[in-house]
């Protein structure tokens, strides 16, 4: 029989879950709602219930090899979760292989960025050319990452390996939700081009069409839709807050030596208004010899990463 492996994707609102077999190919698909109220048991029932509607849904010839989930927050090498994921704290103390027993599955775990990592590294943007060593940074609310280096996924001591978000970039900079300032997070994010746009409205030097009010409604589109007409201060925000995001790749990439570096999340659709100001930022401050070698691309995988990823912790080796 063929094989086929169950993949969870957990986020704060719902789940979702694929079969997906080793060449990437996802033979049934589903999602579950998530109740970010729920205590640790209950998650436990919900995704136990979410396995067994995948499982009955495996095609006839394919048997389930493994199951794959991943979740935010860190979960440890015996698939604990140790916290993390403050929209869903009844996550922590979750033991995951306690699902995949009731199943008589092997189970691995890792945090939804770096799943996301391998599922572009192994069937997404990354499989054109076999990159070996390569930083996913996904841009939402916040921003995260996750590395595969050396074709493995990289994950840290206790899990929670690429939290590019924290790296320092602003001296004395705006203070951030982990308790330090000038961290990335307070400025890459869609929460920080918009932070960075009122910041530069209240100023009122540079002209603009833009309100807070609009910003508030529209979110970041309404700021990237602005630049798209020409707004001087939306393309000067998306300038200077992409520059940034350039500064920490080029940290990222001083240290590890990557060769392709990739960007996802809901920013992602206007990479082609952030990748000259991303370069420039990279070009700035990452070694010479480095910046040659490397390359950064958009994510191509969308919501299907995440899943692709977890696929990928039981065919990397195939």
């Amino acid at each position: 029989m063929k094989e086929a492996v169950i993949a969870i994707d957990i986020g704060g609102t719902s789940m979702k879950g694929a079969v997906i077999e080793e060449n990437g190919n996802i033979l049934y698909k589903d999602n579950f709602d998530v109740n970010p109220s729920h205590t640790t048991e209950e998650h436990k029932k919900v995704i136990t219930e979410f396995v067994e509607k995948l499982k009955i849904n495996i095609p006839n010839d394919y048997k389930a090899v493994g199951l794959g989930i991943d979740c935010p927050g860190v979960m440890n090498r015996e698939t604990l979760h140790m916290g993390g994921a403050e929209n869903i704290p009844g996550l922590k103390g979750l033991k995951f292989s306690d699902i995949g027993d009731k199943f008589n599955l092997p189970t691995r775990t890792a945090n939804d960025a770096s799943m996301a990592a391998l599922g572009e590294a192994k069937y997404g943007s990354g499989k054109e050319k076999d990159y070996q060593s390569v930083m996913f940074i996904t841009l939402g609310t916040g921003v995260g990452g996750g590395f595969v280096l050396n074709g493995q996924l990289f994950t840290g001591s206790l899990g929670g390996a690429g939290e590019i978000g924290h790296v320092f970039v602003v001296p004395d900079g705006d203070k951030c939700n982990c308790g330090s300032s000038g961290c990335i997070e307070r400025y890459a994010s869609a929460t920080g081009f918009i932070a960075m746009a009122k910041q530069k409205i209240h100023k009122g030097v540079i002209p603009t069409s833009l309100t807070y009010e609009e910003l508030d409604k529209g979110k970041a589109k309404a700021l990237f839709d602005a630049a798209k007409k020409g707004d001087e201060l939306a393309k000067e925000t998306i300038a200077e807050c992409s520059y940034y995001l350039g500064m920490s790749i080029a940290q990222a990439l001083n240290m590890l030596d990557l060769d392709l570096v990739l960007i996802g999340g809901g920013l992602c659709k206007d990479f082609d208004m952030m990748i000259e100001h991303i370069n420039k930022g990279v070009r700035n401050y990452g070694l010479r010899m480095m910046v040659n070698n490397f390359e950064i691309k958009p994510a191509s995988l969308g919501n299907d990463a995440g899943v692709l990823g977890c696929a990928a912790l039981f065919f990397r080796n195939n």
